[in-house]
């Protein structure tokens, strides 16, 4: 799973400097931040476990605290896999048109490189998708629900295990 990722690297910079972070997020590091949610939803969850049988929509009460500390709730989280992974699905599809199979080389992310995103956000979205506290997530107002997403996505990786 993870032959692909090159290890993170830590550099100590002795000067003052600015940095501007673009993407801290990419396809070899999606699972750690999941997982990097999942311990911070189970810190919350033990700091406020006193309440639970008595507070009204715990379990909610749980992802805005989380939030609060993150900057980002389960349900976000879905939001943010959904978002770019159709986006990954769209430049696939455009770069891989009928008989156009090495597609655009040069004009950025590559279709191997966006097959190979799409993998990794399989992998997590199925992880989330299984969660338990993603489960008490209302998701019926979603526009694709997790479940449809995910059977989309392991398609495309089926179809493009090739590349």
């Amino acid at each position: 799973m993870r032959k692909h990722c090159s290890p993170p690297l830590e550099l100590t910079q002795e000067e003052d400097t600015i940095s501007i972070n673009h993407s801290g997020v990419n396809g070899c590091n999606l699972a750690h931040m999941w997982h990097f949610l999942q311990q911070e939803l189970r810190a919350v969850q033990q700091e406020v476990s006193q309440w639970r049988d008595s507070m009204p929509d715990w379990d909610h009460h749980c992802q805005v605290i989380m939030r609060s500390c993150s900057g980002i709730s389960f349900e976000e989280f879905y939001h943010f896999l959904k978002i770019i992974a159709e986006r990954r699905l769209l430049l696939l599809a455009k770069e891989l048109g009928p008989g156009d199979m090495e597609g655009s080389a040069g004009r950025g992310l590559g279709p191997q490189q966006a097959a190979f995103d799409v993998s990794r956000i399989a992998e997590v979205l199925a992880s989330v998708v299984a969660h338990p506290d993603f489960r008490r997530v209302d998701t019926s107002v979603f526009s694709l629900q997790p479940g449809e997403l995910l059977q989309q996505l392991e398609e495309v990786v089926a179809a493009t295990a090739s590349l």
